[in-house]
């Protein structure tokens, strides 16, 4: 037989308990519709002080249908205040507090009716009842986390992984990035130095090519002088040396609407605000004008419009983009991809020249033009990886910055897409991304939000990884932008609820993974439902 020694510290433990379980088993007076935390408060052997300290009251006035103060604590057995709040006991199940305006009322708020005691028939006590749904559910919702706890458990595991992998690659692409900045500055200096000899070998078929051109033109303004001079000498009928609007008006050429005369329109057209025209004007302004007509006329030319109406090719979308030339834009369709990857554009820096293509060079000039033109695709691919690199890090960098919960619990999620139908739409989750809605008919992505941050808080129980924010989604006609609020719950698998839209634009969307399956959280959001 074992003994056990009392010691005086047991004894008052004992002393404790049992004085507590006398205490709240003992029936405290206290008027109807306070809380026994309160009934200290109202001492019948003393006047009642209100609870904003304004006005003192005899003790009797306390529940007298009148209310005297002004925060409502006189009455909260009673409708007399319309701030005041009546306390439901509500014995076997969870109390509640509700406005005192509801006392008396014909409704039952109390589930065991004492609101309602000036018709006491018409509310039955039901807390047992509900104090028995109230246990069933917390054990279901206690199972459910014991449950969800091994699978979050994985999640955080994964998480921590992931996270730790996205480092290792930091890391190498950081080291990838210096190898390939000296590799780029290898291609560059070797670019430099072939560009260098390739000049000095096309110095000399540039300056051919400068004097021909030179030569071409002055044939050509030779030729074109030729022309006009003839052409003046043509129309100035009585030879000194100056074209009048008479001695145009003869000219057929003239005429532009062939309406058998030269209108002040078309002469202006022709001469400006000119009068007369010597043989130098006519060349350099009337004669380029005038060339054109003359060529219809002797069925050597047409308008540019109609020329290129007639002859130009149709040009399918595709045959747009050169397919020698790399996109360097950002392409709004695979912006997921490579919203990041912005290409290099050299903004200020001068390159020299890209040798002609139609000339045809010496074989050593050749040779030269050929390295060059390689030196300079080795440099834009160098360019291109270092560019890549750095989009990379960027993103890992963020992806690193993004707050995955106190465990990394949600990270394995991050970009993982779950989809919910109605009637009408398809709605799409991407965690930690976007939320889209579409419809069943056909027709674009309407984007309801972009990934903002985490929403929990006092609304969910002080635990901010409860909800997430989605903001900044596409305008509604003549209304806000959309905004997205995903609650996430426990769950033993990740899968959307429902989707529901409580305010115009707003959209409230429920969410249940296993990553939320927090037995510290479950103990935390079930403290304040103990029943009595």
């Amino acid at each position: 037989m074992v003994t056990y020694k009392w010691s005086t510290r047991d004894n008052s433990v004992f002393f404790l308990i049992c004085s507590f379980i006398v205490y709240a088993h003992s029936d405290v007076p206290r008027p109807r519709g306070v809380s026994l935390a309160k009934a200290s408060l109202y001492s019948p052997s003393k006047d009642f002080t209100c609870f904003d300290g304004t006005v003192t009251i005899p003790y009797n006035y306390v529940n007298d249908d009148y209310c005297d103060c002004f925060d409502g604590s006189d009455e909260p057995g009673t409708s007399a205040c319309l701030n005041g709040v009546f306390h439901c006991t509500n014995a076997g199940h969870r109390p509640l507090n509700v406005p005192s305006s509801r006392v008396n009322d014909g409704v039952c708020d109390c589930c065991d009716g004492t609101d309602e005691y000036a018709a006491p028939d018409i509310c039955s006590n039901i807390c047992e009842d509900l104090g028995k749904e109230a246990k069933a559910e917390a054990r279901r919702i206690a199972e459910l986390y014991k449950a969800g706890s091994h699978l979050r458990k994985e999640f955080v595991e994964k998480g921590f992984k992931k996270c730790n992998e996205m480092s290792e690659q930091l890391n190498q692409f950081e080291k990838d990035k210096v190898e390939a900045e000296a590799i780029k500055a290898e291609k560059e200096a070797y670019k430099n130095e072939v560009e260098v000899r390739e000049n000095e070998a096309l110095k000399v078929y540039r300056e051919a090519e400068a004097l021909e051109r030179q030569k071409k033109d002055e044939q050509e303004k030779a030729t074109l002088l030729k022309e006009s001079t003839e052409q003046f000498d043509k129309y100035d009928s009585n030879g000194d040396g100056e074209l009048t609007r008479d001695e145009i008006n003869v000219v057929n050429l003239f005429d532009k609407d062939k309406d058998g005369q030269v209108d002040d329109e078309e002469f202006q057209y022709f001469f400006g605000e000119k009068e007369t025209v010597d043989k130098e004007a006519f060349g350099t302004s009337v004669w380029p004008l005038l060339k054109p007509f003359l060529m219809m006329e002797q069925g050597m030319f047409r308008p540019e419009d109609t020329e290129q109406l007639d002859n130009e090719p149709e040009v399918e979308a595709d045959e747009i983009s050169d397919p020698d030339v790399e996109y360097v834009g950002n392409d709004d369709d695979n912006s997921d991809d490579n919203s990041d990857l912005d290409l290099p554009q050299d903004e200020g820096e001068e390159h020299e020249p890209e040798p002609d293509k139609s000339i045809t060079y010496d074989e050593e000039t050749q040779k030269l033009v050929n390295e060059a033109t390689d030196a300079r695709q080795q440099l834009t691919e160098a360019e291109r990886t270092v560019h890549e690199i750095e989009s990379h890090i960027r993103n890992i960098q963020q992806n690193l910055e993004k707050d995955y919960g106190l465990h990394k619990e949600f990270a394995t999620l991050d970009g993982e897409c779950f989809e919910f139908e109605d009637k009408e739409y398809i709605y799409r989750v991407c965690m930690f991304q976007k939320v889209t809605q579409k419809s069943k008919n056909g027709g674009a992505e309407v984007g309801l939000g972009n990934w903002g941050e985490w929403a929990g808080g006092e609304n969910r129980d002080n635990n901010k990884y409860s909800a997430m924010k989605y903001t900044n989604g596409m305008s509604c006609w003549n209304g806000p932008q959309r905004s997205a609020l995903v609650n996430i719950n426990c769950g033993l698998e990740t899968k959307l609820l429902s989707v529901t839209e409580p305010y115009r634009c707003e959209y409230k969307i429920e969410l249940t993974t296993p990553a939320a399956c927090d037995e510290a959280n479950a103990a935390q959001h079930h403290s304040s439902h103990d029943e009595l």
